[in-house]
């Protein structure tokens, strides 16, 4: 997918530079730049991400977040075009399983890996099984109230 590039360094094909950060790079790296075109499969950006970052690490776990449409990119037959991905989307490329603590009604703390790109309510699911608990109606998740106070003190900021 090298395309024609003019003396100016510009592409005349339809290819475009779309920028992914890795979480496991840390908040403060760079993002990798892939050139790809519209009709790129999810699964061929993956494979192209960890050609490009290495594969000394397991990444079967990992999912592409689109963190502007709070939606994971979970279809990796789906072409960017069919996801209506463009040049300006900032995709993240982070585990979909990540660790959690969990308060139990009886004041312990449970730390449990949950699936993130699951519905919350089958996430839930997961959990009772792991806990015993029937109905998953009974257990629900929540935000810790710190957290909260933190976001809402951070939007009132002027910038």
């Amino acid at each position: 997918m090298a395309g024609i590039k003019t003396s100016s360094g510009e592409y005349i094909d339809s290819s475009w530079e779309l920028r992914i950060y890795i979480e496991e790079l840390g908040e403060n790296a760079e993002p990798v730049t892939l050139r790809v075109t519209g009709e790129t499969h999810i699964g061929g950006v993956m494979l192209q991400l960890v050609e490009k970052i290495g594969v000394s690490q397991d990444w079967s776990d990992h999912a592409l977040w689109w963190k502007q449409k709070r939606q994971w990119l979970l279809k990796t037959n789906w072409t960017l075009d069919k996801y209506g991905i463009q040049a300006d989307a900032l995709l993240h490329f982070m585990p979909q399983h990540k660790p959690i603590i969990l308060s139990l009604p009886n004041q312990r703390s449970l730390r449990i890996r949950v699936c993130f790109s699951s519905t919350t309510f089958s996430s839930c699911a997961e959990v009772c099984k792991v806990l015993g608990i029937r109905h998953p109606e009974e257990l629900s998740f929540l935000k810790a109230p710190e957290e909260e106070r933190k976001k809402e003190e951070e939007r009132k900021r002027p910038q």
